[in-house]
């Protein structure tokens, strides 16, 4: 139990640095003592960092891809996601096994949860940070993270739940 408060505790801790902080000097060394942390008193499975690069991989690549659509523009000019927003990718990661661990189980509630967090997590850092902006009109931009949210928190929470099962 403690190992699913700690690893909530520390993505509470990991949204605002990314979020709101956003500065490379912060978001960095948090992320990867965040991360040492994760690998060495919370993860228990050896296959953990494979897990972890490839929900990471997969979920900055879903982000690029918005961002090369329109969906999403980065106010820098780039084509790719901002490097907060990476990073919050990998601080992410590693909540699926650990403090969202009830979706494994409860697909349906992922796809709702999804469906409706994911959006809003967007949102409410595109307001809070400032250089991300969502593609008018926003409804557009919304519906299609929430269809996107919709699919992929169960999609990861089904293979959190196959893939990385103790054997």
């Amino acid at each position: 139990m403690w190992r699913l408060v700690a690893n909530a505790l520390l993505f509470d801790i990991a949204w605002p640095i990314c979020v709101i902080v956003a500065k490379v000097w912060l978001v960095v060394p948090f992320t990867l003592l965040n991360l040492f942390i994760h690998l060495r008193y919370i993860a228990n499975l050896p296959r953990e960092p494979i897990w972890l690069a490839g929900v990471f991989v997969f979920g900055v690549s879903i982000d690029s891809v918005l961002f090369n659509l329109g969906v999403m523009e980065n106010k820098s000019g780039s084509l790719w996601p901002p490097f907060w927003l990476i990073c919050l990718w990998l601080n992410f990661a590693m909540t699926l096994r650990y403090s969202l661990v009830l979706l494994q189980k409860q697909l349906w509630l992922a796809a709702i949860l999804g469906g409706f967090f994911g959006p809003f997590s967007y949102f409410t850092g595109t307001f809070l940070n400032g250089s991300v902006e969502l593609h008018k009109p926003l409804w557009q931009s919304l519906g299609v993270l929430s269809v996107i949210w919709a699919c992929i928190l169960p999609l990861f929470a089904y293979l959190a739940r196959r893939v990385c099962a103790k054997r």
